[in-house]
C-alpha cells in the first residue's frame, strides 16, 4: 500500500492511501515518526489531489501491483488505525458506501464533523481500549442510524484481557402529516436512539444499557433481541443480576423463536450457553431436538441429546424379595 503523508508536529498525518485491497490498515509509524492524525476527505472521492505531501509504500520494491487504485469512495471497506491515531479530519469517510468495520483505540478522541456521512452500510466498531473506558464511540454512533455492533476490547485495568459484545440497534424518524388539524409532527421508530444516550462523559453507562431492554422487546425484530441477550450474557462486562435476570428470562421464555435461528444460523456456542445458564424447558428442549434433526446439524444435535440425558432424572431400580 502507498501512503501520501504530512509530517504534522512530531506526528505524521495521513492525506491519501493507495492499493490494491478494500481493507485498509495503517500503520503505526512512518519514517520513525507515530501516526497521528488523518486528514479531511482522507477517504472521499474528491476533484483534486494535494500536491504538498510525501509517500510512504508499506510494500518492497518491487513488489506493487500494476492494479494499485486509490483507497477512498466505494473501494473501502474496512479500516484499521493504529493505536497513536488521536483525530480524524471532517468528512474523512464521505460517500464510503461500502466501509462495513472500522477499528480503533481509546487514543482517537477527536472526530470531525460529517465524518461517516452516507456510510449507511458501516455495521462493526472495534476498539481497543487502553486507558480506560472512555472512547469516542458516541460520537460515530451519533451520526448513524442504522444498527451497529460495538466490540470493546479492554486492554488494561479490572477488565483487561476480556471484552463487551454490544448492539446499538437502528432508528428513524418519520415526517407524519395530520391533515385535519393542518400539523406536521415526528415520529420516531426504533430504540436505538434511546441507546445511543447511555453515554456519560465518552464512557459506556452498562446499567442505563441493560434497563433498556424491556423496550427493545416491544420495538425490535428477533435478530436484534438475540444478539443483545446473548452478547450481554457472554460477555458479561458490568451486567448486573437484574440484567442478567432480564436476559434469561427472555430466552428461556421465547426458546421455540429463538433456538431455530440459532440451528439454522449454526450458533453453536449460544446453544450451549443456554445449557450452561440451566435455560431449556422440557418442551423446548425436546423442539429443539427435532429441529437440529430435521436440519441435520449433528453437532447441535449431540450436544442436546447430551442435554436432555443430564435434565432426565435417574430412575431407582427396586428390588423385591
Amino acid at each position: 500500500m502507498k501512503i501520501h503523508y504530512r509530517v504534522s508536529g512530531e506526528g505524521i498525518e495521513i492525506v491519501r492511501c493507495f492499493g490494491t485491497d478494500s481493507q485498509v490498515v495503517i500503520p503505526e509509524q512512518i519514517e520513525g515518526k507515530p501516526v497521528i492524525k488523518a486528514a479531511p476527505y482522507a477517504s472521499a472521492r474528491k476533484d483534486k489531489e494535494e500536491i504538498d505531501v510525501q509517500t510512504y509504500d508499506t510494500d518492497q520494491i518491487g513488489q506493487r501491483s500494476a492494479e494499485e487504485k486509490l483507497l477512498a469512495g466505494d473501494a473501502v471497506e474496512e479500516v484499521v488505525f493504529p493505536n497513536t491515531m488521536r483525530e480524524i479530519g471532517r468528512y474523512i469517510f464521505y460517500g464510503c458506501r461500502n466501509l462495513k468495520k472500522l477499528e480503533f483505540s481509546d487514543n482517537l478522541m477527536q472526530i470531525g464533523s460529517g465524518a461517516f456521512t452516507v456510510c449507511g452500510n458501516l455495521q462493526k466498531l472495534i476498539v481497543h481500549l487502553q486507558f480506560g473506558s472512555k472512547s469516542c464511540v458516541k460520537e460515530i454512533l451519533g451520526e448513524l442510524w442504522q444498527r451497529m455492533d460495538v466490540t470493546f476490547v479492554y486492554e488494561n485495568g479490572a477488565f483487561g484481557g476480556q471484552k463487551a459484545e454490544l448492539v446499538f440497534p437502528g432508528h428513524y424518524e418519520e415526517a407524519v402529516e395530520n391533515t385535519p388539524a393542518r400539523i406536521l409532527y415526528t415520529q420516531h421508530h426504533g430504540s436505538g436512539n434511546n441507546y445511543r444516550q447511555c453515554f456519560l462523559a465518552k464512557e459506556l453507562d452498562y446499567e442505563k444499557y441493560d434497563e433498556l431492554f424491556s423496550m427493545a422487546v416491544v420495538m425490535e425484530k428477533l435478530p436484534v433481541l438475540i444478539d443483545l441477550c446473548f452478547g450481554r450474557l457472554l460477555f458479561p462486562i458490568r451486567l448486573s443480576t437484574r440484567g442478567e435476570t432480564a436476559y434469561q428470562g427472555y430466552i428461556r421464555s421465547h426458546l421455540e423463536e429463538i433456538v431455530p435461528y440459532l440451528i439454522k444460523n449454526e450458533q453453536t456456542e449460544r446453544i450451549r450457553l443456554i445449557s450452561e445458564e440451566k435455560l431449556w424447558t422440557p418442551e423446548g428442549l425436546d423442539m429443539a431436538i427435532e429441529c437440529s434433526s430435521d436440519k441435520q446439524k449433528s453437532e447441535i444435535l449431540s450436544l442436546l441429546m447430551n442435554e436432555r440425558q443430564q435434565m432426565q432424572p435417574v430412575r431407582k431400580k427396586k428390588f423385591v424379595l
